[in-house]
């Protein structure tokens, strides 16, 4: 007699024996012991998870001579010849090869005859899902009511591909996929009925490669047990025979890297490699491996979110422990991209080497507000380290900056003409002078108390509002951020003027984060305001564009005067090239303009 297989030997007889499916057989056993029985069914799962072995014990339960019966005998005429595929009033249909109308006419002529030997016809149509959608209509009347003698039972991998007026006709069963762990214990008992030795870490390792499926774990097992002959399945064995990564390699792994290892990492992929395991493999398990220690590092007890055993579970925890907060995602997302492209590159061994050096110099990723925050922080710290004058206080060698003349108060107060050729403010400086009289400007100052530490932000000399122009108030309270604080002061440089009255300004922002970082810098921002305007001033933000018409006056004045100026200064640099001189030594040297400075 030849060899049986151990998917068709232990193929489960009676509900009881599905295993992993403990819903669909109560559900199966109570309809017929209540006479509630449908007559089409629809079971749809993955591979290799019971749907064809159920539809064969539901036929036995309807047509075993002691029924129906959720216990059939197995014993009678009827249900040996279903059990063997024999059977006269049982047919099973591959749906993918009979996917044509003409074979659904077929059946609808053998629907309308009475089973030849048992009580009930059974038709069990596999992959049903094959069938054209002509035949799926030309099967809907005959679904929806057939005779009473008659049972479809469907069976599926692909439910989504079926219309919804056939599964409005039919009961759906769901079978899911086997648990690492019960497929585990499904495969020891098997083994010990074989009368096999086995290590438990070598058969869990099976039905992790099985991925929930009974069929692919047996036919897995089938292959070791060739292999070792009369010998132990062990954990090698069975990692060198299947050609997959077993769990201690992606510890290794995982471990070289979160060690900063990048010759420890190499080696352990080219012993993997010399041992036949598929690269490819071992990408996707150590994607799931890194995927797993970030669920035990963030979840307390993660036993039900990682296929693990609790000795294993400890020993990720103690993984995860040893990578900064941030680095397991960062490992995870640049790993990811390895393996996709290593799924579609010539030479996926230099892709997947390459990216696990990349892994081994990975830092973690910070959010981009902690940064803002500390980098604030940092300046707030140097700021209030300044020396008088602008200086650091720093150690005895730091070098103090030189001081900036400050504008004198009675020039920042009087009226501005108008220039000839616009010119740019310079910056104010942070702490002004007394005014003096007019001619004493060369007299030597009379010594007086130090002069204090300058604000954290620096602003210009009080200006009464109307005294100045509006756009050359503004232009100097954006000159004293310019100084100190020049992240602020590019954020209010995009900003529209939409009121400016004594004690109120207005402000308009062009989207969201530039008005979150202005109202964060709101205290900052209201200070140099007061500096400037000699008075406390309150700031009011909004997001601007719609209401900026007549409000964005003042600060079109001072974009006009920025556009003059890049005009201006446009012109000078052609009158420079043209210039008679420079083109003649352009002759002389052979040589072009590089640069214009003016």
């Amino acid at each position: 007699m030849s060899y049986l297989v151990l998917a068709r030997k232990y193929r489960p007889q009676r509900f009881a024996e599905l295993v992993g499916q403990e819903h669909i057989a109560r559900t199966l056993t109570n309809a017929i012991e209540q006479d509630r029985v449908h007559h089409a069914f629809l079971f749809t799962g993955a591979r290799g998870v019971g749907k064809t072995s159920a539809a064969r014990i539901l036929a036995k339960a309807l047509c075993c001579a002691k029924g129906p019966t959720a216990e059939p005998c197995g014993q009678c005429d009827f249900c040996v010849e279903i059990a063997a595929g024999r059977s006269v009033d049982v047919m099973e249909i591959d749906g993918a090869s009979n996917t044509g109308v003409d074979d659904v006419r077929t059946l609808r002529e053998g629907v309308r005859y009475m089973p030849t030997r048992g009580k009930r016809k059974i038709y069990i149509i596999d992959e049903v899902h094959m069938l054209s959608t002509s035949a799926f209509n030309a099967l809907l009347k005959t679904l929806e009511e057939p005779p009473p003698h008659v049972v479809f039972i469907f069976a599926t991998t692909e439910a989504h591909k079926i219309p919804t007026t056939i599964l409005s006709r039919c009961q759906r069963y769901d079978f899911k996929l086997i648990p690492t762990a019960r497929l585990t214990e499904h495969l020891q008992g098997i083994l010990s009925t074989e009368s096999i030795k086995a290590d438990a870490e070598a058969i869990r390792l099976i039905a992790r490669q099985a991925a929930g499926s009974v069929r692919d774990g047996l036919s897995l097992l089938d292959q070791v047990i060739a292999y070792v002959g009369d010998g132990a399945i062990g954990r090698e064995v069975v990692s060198e025979v299947l050609g997959i990564a077993d769990r201690r390699l992606l510890v290794e792994l995982t471990s070289a890297v979160l060690g900063r290892d990048p010759g420890g990492t190499l080696r352990g992929l080219a012993r993997a490699a010399d041992r036949g395991v598929d690269l490819g493999q071992l990408a996707r398990a150590l994607l799931g491996f890194l995927r797993d220690l970030e669920v035990v590092g963030r979840v307390r007890d993660a036993g039900d979110l990682v296929d693990a055993t609790p000795d294993e579970l400890d020993e990720m925890r103690a993984l995860a422990g040893q990578a900064p907060a941030g680095l397991l995602g960062v490992l995870f997302d640049r790993w990811a991209r390895a393996v996709d492209e290593a799924s579609k590159s010539q030479s996926p061994r230099l892709i997947l080497e390459m990216a696990a050096v990349d892994l081994c110099a990975s830092e973690p990723l910070e959010p981009i507000g902690d940064l803002l925050e500390r980098f604030e922080a940092l300046e707030s710290r140097l700021q209030a380290g300044a020396a008088p004058g602008g200086g650091t206080s720093g150690g005895p060698g730091a070098r103090p900056r030189p001081r900036a003349e400050a504008v004198p108060a009675a020039a920042a107060a009087a009226p501005v003409a108008a220039p000839s050729r616009p010119v740019v403010a310079a910056p104010v400086a942070a702490v002004a002078r007394p005014a003096v009289a007019p001619g004493a400007a060369d007299a030597p100052s009379p010594p007086g108390p130090p002069v204090a530490a300058a604000a954290p932000v620096a602003a210009a000399a009080p200006v009464a509002v109307g005294a100045v122009p509006p756009a050359e108030v503004w232009r100097r309270v954006l000159a004293a951020f310019e100084a100190q604080r020049p992240r602020l002061a590019g954020l209010l440089a995009h900003a529209e003027v939409a009121e400016m009255v004594p004690g109120r300004l207005s402000l308009l922002l062009p989207d969201r984060f530039a008005l979150e970082q202005a109202e964060r810098a709101r205290a900052d921002i209201e200070q140099a305001l007061a500096a400037a305007f000699g008075q406390p001033t309150r700031l009011t933000v909004a997001q601007g564009g719609a209401g900026a018409s007549a409000a964005s006056v003042l600060r079109s004045e001072v974009r006009m005067e920025s556009d003059t100026l890049a005009v201006d200064r446009k012109n000078r640099e052609n009158e420079a090239r043209q210039h008679p001189i420079i083109r003649k030594a352009q002759d002389v040297f052979g040589t072009s303009l590089k640069e214009i400075k003016t």
